[in-house]
């Protein structure tokens, strides 16, 4: 369309006559136009909260655990076309019968959904020999679903001639779009329809090539293990992706790439390099998810380990029982008790009795579960089990925690104190700070902020630095000193929520919630308001929190000045 069409459209509303003022225009493009610039929306893709009020809303709740909610909005991506055809789906067949199915989006849907200029698009770069590299670009995203910069594809020798210009001509063509996370990160990502669509026309063998070529881009070997790429640490960080990154999904192909070569081999002597190569791959994934868990992305290692069970159930059998510990304390940390269970109980059945620290593991995790739901018969067990431990472990301190909770209140308090002061000095930081957060409801205020200033300053686990930041600004929220509330503070309250939003840590998320709307409210942050609301509706709505839903929406509509709301 040229320049004064454009414009024309631009102008357009203004040109009506008065009894038309109240007619509006919407015009929806693939490509961003400089002439909108100024009043354009872009439309992001669902998230996994949205993904499930939508089942929710069509379907009931009650029809989904929250595995299978997880795994629907893996397959669909977040694109609304692709949730509607399982959700049609669905009308007939069960949630796991839909599930068990891979041709969901087959080519009558990529017909439906791809249009015929899109579609021409890509069949010239397969037809013309000189837009050879710009296919092998759009090939290799297919595989990296969730983006990958273009420093990164040249990293490995299938990327080695790409350039600014390849990605030009992928977003120039739609095939591809471009996200800024910061000043020198710039991922490229192709349209999740589109993907299917190239990956139905890539051979197996293209496949398997490009996923072993990047699983070295993005899992990288170092003298103490494996460490997960810069990228991947960005791209969570910035909340772009929120349930897993391209790390699970080249994992996965590799091993089929592997078990397909050691198929195909007749001779066992030849297949030692790919049983190295194997054992190296499983290596990899219990790396993987271990290094999920320890960087306090619960949600990321449950959706991680959904997508990876039973490929590793045929391949590793003998330590599936530390993936169930995995997930079993994900859900734990996420107040899904049930599911906590069901995978502890697993764990256990499975655990070798020589395995100590998995077996101590799952004592404390299980004391935790009791804590929440028989606070007597946690202190039975703990009483019971206390001894087995050594007097200097985690296990230990956790039982003598749980066995204080049945004194009365002032010698529970001295106890805690002198088991924190313990725990500390035997560097437990995070079990230290735990029983901190505990004993501080019993302080003033004063002594509230001094104590959480060391447990912000000691704790590397990103879960209790969250904690302590928000019961640090709810105790001067409470106190009434804003003025000590920074703007440096106000953005590490806005990341933590949405940490705490993407986690689903919805008692946290409530507090941190109250908190940021009064502190905005204080200062008059409208845009920090308009967030949190929106955010904060979609958990109310989930959780079936009318309280909070009709509070907050009272609140909201006081502020009637937003410059958002009137041009609603």
């Amino acid at each position: 369309m040229n320049t004064d069409a454009l414009m024309y459209l631009v102008n357009l509303p203004e040109l009506l006559p008065d009894f038309g003022k109240n007619t509006f225009f919407i015009f929806t493009s693939s490509v961003a136009i400089k002439q909108f610039k100024r009043f354009h929306v872009e439309l992001g893709t669902l998230i996994l909260n949205e993904t499930q009020l939508i089942l929710n809303d069509r379907i009931g709740s009650e029809q989904f655990t929250h595995s299978q909610i997880a795994q629907i909005h893996d397959r669909s991506e977040g694109i609304v076309e692709k949730l509607e055809r399982i959700m049609d789906l669905l009308e007939n067949s069960s949630v796991d019968e839909v599930l068990a199915h891979d041709a969901i989006f087959n080519d009558n849907f990529h017909i439906a959904h791809i249009p015929t200029t899109t579609r021409n698009q890509i069949e010239r770069l397969e037809t013309d020999k000189s837009k050879a590299l710009t296919l092998r670009m759009l090939n290799i995203l297919s595989i990296l679903k969730n983006g990958e910069t273009l420093t990164n594809l040249t990293q490995d020798k299938l990327g080695a001639g790409l350039s600014p210009e390849h990605v030009e001509e992928l977003v120039k063509f739609e095939l591809a779009t471009t996200v800024r996370l910061d000043p020198t990160t710039m991922i490229i990502k192709i349209n999740p329809i589109i993907k299917d669509y190239v990956l139905s026309k890539m051979t197996k063998e293209s496949i398997y090539e490009i996923s072993n070529a990047y699983l070295k881009v993005t899992m990288i070997p170092t003298k103490r293990g494996v460490k997960l790429s810069s990228l991947n640490r960005k791209v969570y960080q910035s909340g772009y992706s929120t349930e897993e990154d391209n790390t699970g999904t080249l994992l996965l192909y590799a091993i089929e790439s592997c078990l397909q070569k050691i198929r195909e081999t007749k001779v066992d002597e030849d297949n030692e390099m790919n049983e190295r190569r194997l054992n190296k791959l499983r290596y990899y994934s219990s790396s993987y998810i271990y290094i999920l868990i320890n960087s306090d992305r619960y949600a990321e290692t449950i959706s991680a380990i959904d997508l990876l069970l039973d490929t590793i159930k045929e391949i590793d059998e003998d330590n599936l029982y530390k993936y169930y510990q995995r997930l079993a304390s994900a859900y734990r940390m996420r107040s899904n008790d049930t599911e906590a269970k069901k995978y502890l109980d697993l764990c256990e059945e499975l655990c070798p009795d020589d395995d100590k620290s998995t077996l101590e593991s799952i004592y404390v995790t299980r004391l935790h579960l009791l804590e929440c739901t028989d606070i007597d018969a946690a202190i039975t067990l703990a009483k019971a089990r206390k001894n087995t431990y050594h007097k200097t472990s985690i296990a230990f301190i956790s039982s003598e925690i749980i066995i204080a909770q049945g004194k009365d209140p002032d010698q529970r308090f001295k106890t805690l104190v002198r088991l924190e002061t313990r725990a500390r000095k035997l560097k437990h930081f995070t079990l230290a700070n735990n029983i901190l957060f505990d004993i501080n409801n019993e302080r003033n205020n004063i002594d509230k902020l001094k104590q959480l200033d060391k447990a912000i300053e000691s704790d590397r686990s990103s879960y209790n630095f969250c904690r302590a930041t928000i019961y640090k600004h709810q105790t001067l929220v409470e106190s009434g000193m804003y003025d000590r509330i920074k703007e440096q503070d106000i953005v590490d309250l806005s990341n933590i929520y949405n940490y705490l939003f993407r986690q689903k840590f919805d008692i946290l998320f409530v507090k941190c919630h109250n908190i940021l709307w009064d502190i905005a409210a204080y200062r008059q942050r409208q845009d920090i308001i308009y967030m949190i609301f929106y955010k904060g509706t979609i958990v109310w709505r989930l959780n079936s929190d009318h309280q909070n839903e009709e509070k907050y929406l009272a609140l909201f509509q006081d502020f009637e000045e937003l410059p958002l709301l009137k041009g609603a």
